[in-house]
């Protein structure tokens, strides 16, 4: 069964990164100082000396992780929200590198190199290039008002669903409550 909340767009935050900043760190930091509960990542444009992509292995079910050397030039949208993960504490986990309480970065990111285009989830490693004195690197996230979004890790749901117990928590959000 679908689950829906709506919500509106609110601020939306434009960041230039420099060069050798982590993409992936980056996003975090603005959810963080932005205080966003939940977003779009609407834009991520620019280049890249170093990617590092979560993706399928091809003809398995497992979930690999690629390192691609470049320089590239990347692309990529996603969502934000929060992890929530109690029991688990301050120490990261999975392949994400989730922490409970801080922010949920879900990207997709497409980079291209001169002899291939890849897709996969965007992992900490990309690694900003510019070849300018100021980068032209640019991100922009929206907020969307009245909904939290939060990636929940469910330990009673874990054993039942076989070990994955990771889901997306929707909540609605009133003015007069506390984002």
């Amino acid at each position: 069964m679908m689950s829906e909340i709506v919500g509106r767009m609110g601020r939306v935050i434009v960041s230039r990164l420099e060069p050798n900043e982590d993409l992936l760190v980056a996003i975090r930091n603005i959810v963080r100082g932005s205080g966003i509960k939940a977003g779009v990542v609407l834009s991520i444009t620019g280049a890249l000396t170093h990617a590092v992509l979560q993706k399928f292995v091809s003809g398995q079910k497992q979930i690999g992780v690629v390192e691609i050397e470049g320089p590239m030039e990347v692309s990529g949208h996603g969502i934000v929200g929060w992890v929530v993960s109690p029991g688990r504490g301050k120490e990261p986990f999975g392949v994400g590198r989730y922490v409970d309480g801080e922010p949920y970065v879900h990207v997709h990111l497409t980079v291209t190199t001169p002899t291939a285009t890849l897709c996969g989830h965007l992992m900490e490693g990309c690694t900003v290039r510019s070849n300018h004195p100021v980068s032209h690197f640019t991100i922009m996230v929206a907020e969307i008002e009245g909904v939290v979004l939060n990636m929940r890790v469910d330990a009673a749901r874990e054993s039942e669903a076989k070990g994955f117990g990771v889901y997306h928590e929707l909540c609605k959000v009133t003015d007069s409550q506390d984002r």
